[in-house]
């Protein structure tokens, strides 16, 4: 009978200590599949997962270390989750892909999302500083791109509101079941969407029991819903 741990993917979470990268990491624990080969954070290094969230204290996971300290060959993964935030992203990636060309990357954050790096320093207002992985990077909404995520070295995960947008309406849009130029979209999103760190207009006492608009013609997220509705309906939306 084989070792199952031989046949366990290596994987690793760049940005646990965070609230994505921790969600992430409660999820990759539970699979049969995988071994949590490296966990990474920069502030929280040297230390456990157990010191930043005290729910990971009965798992055995590796220390945390700052992505410098690195070395991505040796550490063989085959799989890599960046739960950085944009813009830190690029380097990060470009450095693994290049040392450790072999391995898969899903990036959770929105730099390889777009296609054109136009597009992707209009809406982030820099220049992108891996553009040949940029037009590399499969966009992930895997109901939609399953064949090309299973081949693909670089997974661009897609953005929240993008992702309920697109699964309800990419389907109709390649029905012709829908005018593209009449979209309305009108979502909400928990402040845990904001991230971990610290902002006066993000305590419980300035959020509770109300909500407010943010981004209004102008979000980020456009960006991405311009690109995948275009594509669903053959022509600019």
């Amino acid at each position: 009978m084989p070792n199952a741990a031989k046949t366990r993917a290596r994987v690793g979470v760049l940005g646990a200590s965070g609230y994505t990268g921790a969600e992430l990491l409660r999820l990759l624990i539970h699979h049969q599949g995988v071994e949590i080969a490296l966990l990474t954070a920069e502030r929280r290094a040297g230390q456990h997962m157990r010191q930043v969230f005290p729910q990971f204290s009965p798992y055995s996971l590796p220390k945390l270390l700052a992505i410098d300290s690195v070395d991505w060959k040796k550490a063989a993964l085959d799989l890599a989750f960046c739960a950085l935030p944009h813009a830190t992203t690029q380097r990060v990636i470009e450095a693994l892909l290049a040392s450790a060309p072999d391995t898969k990357v899903v990036d959770l954050s929105a730099d390889f999302r777009l296609a054109d790096p136009a597009a992707y320093a209009r809406w982030y207002g820099h220049e992108h500083h891996a553009p040949e992985l940029q037009k590399e990077a499969v966009y992930g909404l895997s109901e939609i791109y399953r064949s090309s995520i299973k081949s693909a070295r670089l997974v661009a995960n897609p953005g929240c509101y993008t992702t309920c947008a697109e699964l309800a309406l990419i389907p109709l849009l390649r029905a012709k079941a829908i005018d593209p130029d009449e979209i309305v979209i009108d979502a909400k999103s928990g402040m845990t969407g904001a991230g971990r760190a610290a902002k006066e207009e993000m305590l419980f006492s300035e959020v509770s029991e109300g909500f407010h608009a943010y981004g209004v013609g102008r979000h980020r997220h456009m960006a991405e819903l311009d690109q995948e509705f275009s594509r669903a309906a053959g022509r600019m939306v």
